[in-house]
């Protein structure tokens, strides 16, 4: 017991005759976190206002580069699938921590809309991309709410409007999102600004983002889980969609 109470006090006069300064291996494991930062390059493009698989494949696509895996998709005008098979599950890797979408690093919209580079003319009219306005979801003779607005708009003030819904599996009922660039057309990710913004449960009646979009709330990543930040600049010209950038993880 003595000895180790002598070899404790050396520890600390060691300390303080070295000013508390850290040593050689503090600063190397610091310089390891900062490189194990994740980023996460992104390359988006897609046709609105189309129900022609054979047109969304020609000019929809999804291309990812960066730490989780990378991505080089789009849609086969032949089969209607995603290629390669899965692409959402892909994506989750950085949308969300230990696949888990309650535990999103990412806004939920965003997330969600990226995957319309891989999408087909199916998902295209149920979540609000075809270009009528509407989206409304029929299921195995089940009809959900139809929300009114959905699509993209560019104002004269530069901003992008974003407004789709989605519904996952053989559910008819979906989530709204709406997305709004600033007036240089920029996303900004990791911000947690009202720019994005969704409903809060699945809707269950019609809406109108005219009318409804009041009762949205703020979408952002999860407190407490990395979180990707960075700008994302979007151009919306001739009905093409165009959205490329990189992110990087924080956890500040």
């Amino acid at each position: 017991m003595k000895k180790i109470i002598i070899l404790s006090i050396i520890s600390v006069l060691f300390v303080i005759a070295c000013g508390g300064q850290q040593t050689g291996t503090t600063t190397t494991t610091t310089t390891d976190t900062n490189a194990a930062a994740g980023t996460l390059t992104i390359d988006f493009q897609a046709i609105i206002g189309e129900t022609n698989n054979n047109v969304i494949s020609s000019n929809s696509y999804l291309k990812v580069t960066g730490t989780y895996g990378d991505i080089d998709g789009k849609i086969d005008a032949t089969t209607a699938a995603s290629v390669p098979t899965r692409t959402p599950d892909l994506l989750n890797k950085y949308r969300s921590t230990d696949n888990n979408v309650f535990n999103n690093k990412i806004e939920v919209s965003m997330g969600q809309f990226l995957l319309f580079g891989t999408a087909n003319a199916s998902r295209y009219m149920d979540d609000g991309m075809s270009g009528s306005g509407i989206a409304q979801r029929t299921v195995d003779g089940a009809t959900g709410p139809k929300v009114t607005g959905t699509g993209i708009t560019k104002g004269a003030d530069g901003v992008i409007t974003i407004r789709f819904v989605h519904a996952g599996g053989k559910t008819v009922e979906p989530y709204v999102y709406e997305m709004k660039s600033d007036a240089n057309g920029v996303f900004q990710i990791g911000a947690g600004t009202e720019n994005f913004k969704r409903s809060e449960a699945v809707v269950t009646n019609d809406f109108d983002f005219n009318t409804d979009g009041a009762s949205l709330i703020v979408d952002k990543a999860k407190d407490g889980v990395p979180y990707w930040k960075g700008d994302l600049q979007a151009t919306f010209e001739n009905n093409i969609i165009k959205i490329t950038g990189t992110l990087t993880e924080t956890t500040n």
